[in-house]
């Protein structure tokens, strides 16, 4: 938050709780994410219900912000930079739930898979989500620091992850037509990818609102 404090000190603390919130959830979503990328690669059915207990934290860090944002708003009738911060304090709340939705469901995607052929040697879905993982970080950093150096590189680097999983769509598609047994797994393999994708995209939503927090301009 731009530093300068208001007359009315609970006021400060109405704003600053909202941007914990938001970076506290955030912190569960990055876990999440990280565990459903690694979960591509490990299989670990133990992790199951980890998962299922993060995502219905995670839907209620959305919950009690909006609840936080919209009360700040009809009690304060904030402006300028004020009005900015819990907007995107609210609406950061709403992507971060739809990164752990995505993030889940690729854990059920893996799940759903059952076997991995002998003859799948790519990584390359494991690596896109590794990327898209790094950009995600960097755009949670971006917030809590409301940094607008950092949250400008977000948006060229999502540019690379999409032309990343181009590559990997067109690699999947050929084991698909050379191993055509394996056209179950592969499909799965592809909305794995896909999923990622979008998770990506969200990542580079949050760097707009930083970005729309620094300047004050749609972007």
């Amino acid at each position: 938050m731009k530093d300068k404090q208001h007359i009315v000190s609970n006021y400060d603390n109405d704003l600053n709780d909202l941007k914990n919130m938001v970076i506290e959830m955030g912190v569960l979503v990055e876990k999440q994410l990280f565990n459903a990328v690694e979960f591509i690669k490990t299989f670990d059915e133990d992790k199951v219900s980890d998962f299922e207990g993060n995502e219905k934290n995670i839907n209620k860090y959305e919950t009690r912000i909006r609840e936080h944002g919209t009360k700040t708003l009809s009690k304060r009738q904030p402006l300028a930079d004020d009005l900015r911060l819990i907007i995107i304090g609210i609406k950061l709340s709403s992507t971060l739930e739809r990164i752990g939705d995505h993030s889940h469901n690729i854990v059920r995607r893996v799940l759903s898979e059952k076997i991995n052929p002998n003859n799948y040697e790519t990584d390359t879905v494991y690596r896109l989500g590794t990327n898209v993982l790094k950009n995600v970080s960097q755009a949670l950093t971006a917030y809590d620091l409301f940094s607008q150096e950092i949250a400008l590189t977000i948006p060229e680097e999502d540019k690379k992850i999409d032309l990343f999983y181009e590559n990997c769509f067109r690699e999947h598609l050929n084991i698909m037509m050379k191993n055509p047994k394996n056209i179950g797994f592969i499909t799965q393999r592809l909305f794995i990818a896909k999923e990622l994708e979008r998770i990506g995209d969200l990542g580079k939503n949050i760097s707009k609102e930083v970005l729309y927090y620094t300047s004050g301009k749609l972007l």
